[in-house]
């Protein structure tokens, strides 16, 4: 009795989870996840990472700390990417790479060789010169309207390659009033798109919802982080924390054009690949009930 009780209880586990996925796909959104937020064990063994994160039923991934990468890396990458049919959604790019050059033309190669389908433009400009960033000729307003030059040039380069371009943001591009944020002035790309870390931009002062319906059409992705942290700086589960989902997805599904999403977990009680696993499976749970 206790056999058929246990063997019916996991039965029911498997066709609830089953179910949740169903529901979670019906937006045609895929999810996939941002490496770095499992970066030690893909330092340590990057295709038993892919092979785990595949398993748990990620779709694809944004790569991150490629550049250095050969060519021959890039194409053992791609055979392994391709036969657990994980896509390569995007690659986290430092801004010097958008900079017309030799630097340029070794980006355009491996992810040429990946399969990109965007190139994400990692940060903005430095705000200090101790800090990694792009580093205008000018400074204030007139440097990040350089960046928006860059980028829209490299938008131009990467689309008759068919590989699309975003900007990911930190704290510092969602400062100020509306229409005078370095996000908006960067949006003078017109062709640049956008990869919104979601608990970064909230506690920077965003209102997603405005942001999205201002720039209607040109969300690539979004970040699936959510918070705020604990007293230990440890981030909730997707779903746990303050973030309004509903308003959020339903926002980039309507009028966002969002491609794809991604989770990032910072610092968890779990390990990154635990952290991983519970947030796929929040997020399961979370979407299915959402009637968006």
């Amino acid at each position: 009795m206790l056999r058929s009780y246990c063997s019916r209880r996991r039965f029911l586990a498997g066709a609830l989870a089953a179910l949740q996925l169903a529901r979670a796909q019906r937006s045609g959104i895929p999810l996939g996840i941002l490496v770095y937020s499992v970066l030690a064990d893909w330092k340590a063994d990057r295709e038993g990472t892919l092979t785990a994160l595949a398993e748990m039923g990620y779709e694809g991934v944004e790569l991150t700390q490629y550049e250095s990468w050969t060519p021959s890396d890039a194409a053992r990458l791609r055979k392994v990417a391709d036969g657990l049919r994980l896509r390569i959604f995007a690659t986290h790019t430092e801004p010097d790479y958008f900079v017309s050059g030799d630097k340029q033309k070794k980006m355009i190669e491996l992810n040429q060789i990946l399969g990109t389908e965007t190139i994400c433009c990692v940060r903005g400009v430095a705000e200090s010169a101790s800090a990694v960033g792009y580093r205008p000729a000018v400074a204030g307003v007139e440097g990040w309207k350089e960046l928006a030059r860059v980028l829209q040039s490299a938008c131009e380069g990467l689309r008759p390659l068919g590989i699309g371009c975003s900007f990911h943001n930190h704290a510092i591009e969602f400062r100020g009033a509306p229409g005078a944020r370095p996000i908006d002035v960067l949006a003078q790309a017109n062709d640049l798109r956008f990869h919104i870390d979601v608990n970064v931009a909230r506690r920077a002062g965003a209102d997603l919802g405005a942001f999205i319906r201002a720039y209607r059409g040109r969300l690539d992705s979004l970040l699936l982080t959510d918070g705020p942290a604990d007293a230990n700086r440890r981030a909730p589960l997707f779903g746990k924390g303050d973030t309004p989902w509903k308003e959020i997805l339903g926002a980039a599904e309507s009028l966002g054009g969002v491609r794809f999403y991604l989770m990032n977990h910072g610092p968890a009680e779990w390990p990154p690949l635990e952290a991983a696993k519970r947030d796929l499976e929040q997020y399961k749970l979370v979407r299915s009930q959402l009637a968006i």
